[in-house]
């Protein structure tokens, strides 16, 4: 295959092209999934479901059955933000910094788990609940990330090797010889302190910085005592505005991104606009997108920085928060803007020229704020220039519009 972006031949199996750097798997980096499922023979053996073209058909199978029988979510619904302070007494204890909490199927006692000595987690199903039953697909789904990995056995124990943090759901159905069959799920929520690599393309420049965040930050985010519900879930600019934080994991992730830079662009300047813009590429590369109503349950959820950076996941707003917190760390002044539900980051640049070209389909949008101009941009999709929107959004009249029309209650821009 041929690079978009430089025309240079490449290998089909490179996520980024050796000669200019591009993402060939796409400008929006996702966490890719990241554990193994192995089948434990008695003999200790491991037979790994390595093949790609076996899970897929395996992964395919299994969404017919959940979609015949019933999803988790279709079943509870989304599965509610923990709000865990100290592990519960039935948590497994992983370390000082970290345990993992079982619940649903774990609670009934219809399933198990342990981790042993080096590293793996043991998962297994009551001789209750497997009796009658000769085949057992399970399937590991990462909540955060959204993937899933399975794999089908004639026992009814899974090993997971090296689990890593994150919301896990765990799904066994099992089908005895005459046809009859039955599903357990269980939810398993691995809290630690959170040490990710993220990866992301700059001009043409592949960039990699780590992000840490204490287990004991980011439970001081979604516990949040000081936090009201109604700031909390109230859809306003003003709301998402009090969610900025520079302070822990943002300020140091900043410094980590700034370093990276000036390690690839010796000299150069980290205060104007080709700056803000490798920030906002951080930003819209490297998190995945998804909806406050699944992921918490309400139709809005403001998340602090820091829980999006340990999660990896938030939605226009928790990522417009994130943005302006670490354009904030990083001298700028920004805040957000929120229209029909929709978050923006804004930023106040002086000699700021605009982009060299407009994506189709956006367009430039300035905004006049207590006599400062500040420039809205998209940051939940790839390559959206500094300033850019989706030509749906606009500002007229001093009041921002959707398609047109003025927009809903609660739409607006704020800074911390």
């Amino acid at each position: 295959m041929k690079c978009p972006n430089c025309g240079e031949d490449v290998t089909d199996d490179v996520p980024f092209c050796p000669h200019c750097g591009h993402n060939l798997e796409g400008r929006r980096h996702k966490r890719k999934l990241r554990f193994i499922l192995m089948d434990v023979q008695d003999d200790m053996r491991f037979r790994h479901l390595a093949s790609a073209a076996v899970i897929t058909v395996v992964i395919v199978a299994v969404i017919s059955v959940l979609l015949a029988l019933g999803t988790p979510a279709d079943d509870q619904g989304p599965v509610d933000t923990p709000g865990y302070g100290e592990p519960s007494d039935g948590a497994i204890i992983v370390s000082d910094t970290s345990f993992i909490e079982l619940s649903r199927a774990f609670d009934d006692g219809d399933m198990s788990a342990r981790l042993d000595s080096s590293g793996q987690l043991s998962i297994w199903l009551s001789d209750g609940a497997s009796e009658g039953f000769s085949t057992f697909t399970w399937i590991l789904r990462d909540e955060y990330s959204n993937t899933s990995q399975a794999i089908t056995k004639d026992t009814a124990d899974l090993t997971w090797v090296s689990p890593d943090l994150g919301r896990y759901t765990v799904t066994v159905h099992c089908i005895a010889d005459d046809g009859s069959e039955a599903v357990y799920v269980g939810m398993m929520d691995y809290l630690g302190n959170s040490h990710v690599q993220y990866s992301f393309v700059h001009n043409g420049e592949s960039y990699s910085v780590y992000v840490d965040v204490s287990l004991d930050e980011f439970l001081g985010c979604i516990n949040a005592d000081g936090v009201p519900d109604d700031r909390r879930h109230s859809p306003t600019a003003e709301s998402g505005a009090s969610f900025i934080d520079t302070d822990g994991s943002v300020e140091l992730l900043s410094e980590r991104l700034r370093n990276a830079y000036l390690s690839r662009n010796p000299g150069a300047s980290t205060s104007g606009q080709e700056y803000a813009d490798y920030i906002l590429d951080f930003v819209q590369s490297c998190f995945t997108v998804g909806s406050d109503t699944y992921y918490h349950s309400a139709s809005t959820y403001w998340a602090f920085p820091a829980e999006t950076l340990h999660t990896s996941v938030g939605d226009s707003g928790d990522l417009a928060v994130l943005a302006a917190s670490i354009l904030i760390a990083s001298g700028y002044d920004a805040g957000i803007a929120v229209v029909n539900g929709h978050g923006f980051v804004a930023m106040s640049l002086d000699g700021y020229t605009g982009p060299s070209s407009v994506p189709e389909g956006y367009h430039q949008l300035r905004v006049s704020q207590n006599g400062t101009s500040y420039y809205i941009t998209e940051v939940d999709e790839g390559d959206v220039p500094l300033g850019c929107v989706d030509e749906s959004y606009g500002y007229s009249g001093g009041r921002f519009t959707y398609y047109g029309q003025a927009a809903g209650e609660g739409s607006g821009i704020a800074l911390p």
